[in-house]
């Protein structure tokens, strides 16, 4: 029960995305270790903003440029690690002028199952089989990309949902106004024709 337990919140951890504003001209940049031979995941989605682009950087160690583009949507990358250190990912929004741009993403790193074979690098003593830490890592990363594309569709609905209420606000005030404006003229029509024709006498 105890390893079930701590599966599960080892994978909500693992699952977990970051929503964030990158402003017009800025640069954001995150960080994470990997160790060789370690799978490293990468995906994020632009939700808001403009053309919902960006610019996207990927790098590891000794500033090596793994992947990098200017004008991106959405994007997924996993690739095995061939050294240790840091590897970077940055989001560029330098080719707007005024607009920021929101988006969800999500940076995980996967331990090889030659890690978890080493007892003395395992930092937990609950989950004893490799081959299990493997499907976990597996899992987790696939259930990471459904709570993003979830969160993703919320915030879509989120926005459709405002429009909607901005439709409907306006459909309802011109409803009213166009009635009171046609009954507004008529009555200053009938004002007007009633003093054209008035005969005026001179006593």
């Amino acid at each position: 029960m105890l390893s079930l337990i701590v599966l599960v919140l080892a994978l909500l951890r693992a699952a977990s995305g970051f929503i964030i504003t990158v402003d017009a001209h800025e640069t954001m940049c995150f960080y994470d270790h990997a160790n060789v031979s370690d799978k490293v995941t990468m995906s994020f989605e632009v939700m808001e903003g403009g053309f919902k682009d960006v610019g996207v950087e990927i790098s590891g160690p000794d500033d090596d440029r793994l992947h990098h583009s200017q004008q991106d949507t959405l994007g997924s990358f996993t690739f095995t690690a061939m050294k240790e250190g840091q590897y970077q990912l940055c989001f560029d929004n330098k080719m707007s002028t005024l607009t920021p741009k929101i988006l969800m993403f999500q940076f995980q790193v996967a331990r090889a199952i030659e890690y978890y074979m080493d007892s003395s690098k395992r930092g937990d003593d609950v989950i004893e089989q490799a081959a299990v830490q493997s499907m976990m890592n597996e899992l987790s990363a696939k259930l990471g990309a459904v709570k993003m594309e979830q969160e993703y569709m919320h915030f879509r609905y989120r926005g459709h949902l405002e429009v909607s209420d901005m439709v409907e606000l306006r459909v309802l005030a011109w409803s009213i106004f166009a009635p009171m404006m046609l009954i507004i003229t008529a009555v200053l029509e009938i004002y007007y024709l009633k003093h054209f024709f008035e005969v005026k006498r001179v006593v």
